[in-house]
């Protein structure tokens, strides 16, 4: 495999550097993986208008891996009543320190109703060991990252099962839209794209995607739209094309990148796109089904809980049919009723190294329950933030959320600062009639003051990775 060398952004991203950290040959990476396969991992690999390499990884999953993920499709096709939340109670009393101490001294026991138990925190898991049970071998721990809305990062242990249970899912929420996603040798199955200054970057084999006897296990690839990724001018665009991927997973801002370079003349055809870890305004879902006329699944997760819901409609984010239970509940701790707002709390027993009970996710929603199943409805992905109107009042940023997404913007940041002044940075879809001024007009007749407004056509100019959105500076007493 061809490799080179590339600049490291800072000293301090050192973990970044091309194929620094090299420890497992292809045949450890991929184990049911045979020549063929390997070989056209290699070829995406190997292509010369390919990227810099950062990062080599493969799914490493054994034949009983495979057996235990045939059983997770069956589950997802067939979903059941969650009976498995009191047994989860049950067992992690017995196998999980945090929840064995609080059994030794009485605070809660194997049959402790859920509700009565107390939540769980990202502060929590800053103590890792404590949330891993005793009782599971420990020599396929995998090490992810979670970068969090706030405070510090998270290393996250998981299991090469519950990773790749996150393709069987996808998979099978792809086909729920009736788009037809099977392997193709000519394209890559996957492409998940960011537009970061370092990032890790790498080609797999899919080895969990199902598919019938003798199919080829599709190939993926994390790809970074950032220029400097690429060894040459015009390798990104040849890259993209040449892989055509069927599935591209994103988040918004570099989906918005994506959308410029087609209009540029960048020539794919996805089956589906699915958005991740940012929320989806309107406008770039329109412009997706515009540009494409795919499905686009809109899901919604944490590194640490894996997959919680997701949204094929706008309408709404259907909770998956997992190991996952949600429940809303008040700053409290209480919970509230069907329809009203609160904080998204979780319960998810599909990571063997990090069960965890009623884990509060920082985000904020309504649930209600339909036809679909459990149902998050006006779903933030960070918990509100007070603007301050002129008359005093405090008014919350899913007001504002409305007001911008309905007049048509792609993105943007509304910032208020302490003297009460408001800037709003506008993100308007190129080609589409959107009018940032009305949108900051808007703005100002909700605050009751003037809006600066600031109009961009780069998505960079909202920051890398997961932009905040909204910020106030203004006090109670201001």
């Amino acid at each position: 495999m061809r490799t080179t060398e590339g600049a490291v952004p800072d000293p301090a991203l050192g973990e970044y550097a091309a194929m620094g950290a090299i420890a497992l040959s292809d045949a450890e990476r991929w184990p049911t993986l045979d020549a063929a396969g390997l070989a056209g991992v290699d070829a995406w690999r190997s292509r010369l208008d390919a990227p810099v390499w950062v990062h080599a990884t493969g799914d490493r999953l054994d034949s009983a891996d495979l057996a235990a993920l045939e059983h997770t499709r069956t589950r997802l096709a067939e979903p059941t009543e969650p009976t498995w939340v009191a047994e989860l109670v049950a067992r992690v009393h017995a196998t999980v320190p945090r929840w064995r101490r609080a059994a030794r001294e009485g605070r809660s026991g194997p049959t402790t109703p859920l509700r009565d138990l107390p939540t769980t925190s990202r502060a929590d898991l800053a103590d890792a060991a404590a949330h891993v049970p005793v009782d599971v071998p420990l020599d396929r721990v995998l090490e992810g990252s979670s970068s969090g809305h706030t405070g510090a990062a998270l290393n996250v242990p998981l299991h090469p099962v519950s990773v790749a249970a996150d393709l069987v899912l996808l998979q099978h929420l792809v086909a729920a839209t009736g788009a037809v996603w099977r392997p193709d040798p000519d394209r890559l199955g996957l492409v998940n794209l960011v537009d970061q200054r370092a990032s890790f970057t790498y080609v797999s084999a899919m080895t969990a995607f199902g598919r019938a006897a003798g199919q080829p296990a599709p190939v993926m690839a994390r790809l970074n739209l950032e220029r400097s990724a690429w060894r040459a001018d015009g390798d990104r665009e040849r890259y993209l094309a040449a892989a055509d991927p069927q599935v591209i997973s994103t988040s918004t801002l570099p989906l918005l990148r994506l959308l410029d370079l087609v209009r540029d003349g960048l020539d794919l055809h996805p089956v589906a796109v699915v958005n991740g870890a940012t929320d989806l305004p309107p406008a770039v879902r329109d412009a997706v089904t515009a540009t494409w006329g795919c499905p686009v699944v809109d899901l919604y997760g944490l590194r640490e809980t894996g997959p919680i819901a997701a949204s094929t409609d706008g309408d709404g984010h259907v909770v998956v049919p997992r190991r996952v239970w949600v429940e809303v509940l008040d700053e409290q701790g209480a919970s509230v009723p069907d329809g009203q707002r609160g904080e998204v709390v979780v319960t998810v027993d599909e990571n063997p190294y990090l069960p965890l009970l009623r884990y509060r996710t920082g985000d904020t929603a309504a649930l209600v329950r339909d036809h679909r199943g459990t149902v998050l409805i006006g779903l933030e992905g960070r918990a509100p933030v007070r603007f301050r109107a002129a008359d005093g009042s405090w008014h919350s940023s899913i007001d504002a959320t409305q007001l911008l997404q309905a007049y048509g913007l792609a993105g943007w940041e509304l910032v208020q600062d302490a003297d009460g002044s408001v800037r709003l940075t506008a993100l308007p879809l190129v080609g589409v009639p959107v009018d940032p001024a009305a949108a900051g007009e808007a703005i100002g007749r909700w605050l009751m003051r003037p809006v600066q407004v600031d109009v961009v056509t780069d998505p960079s100019a909202l920051g890398p990775g997961k932009p905040r959105r909204f910020r106030c500076d203004a006090q109670e007493d201001s």
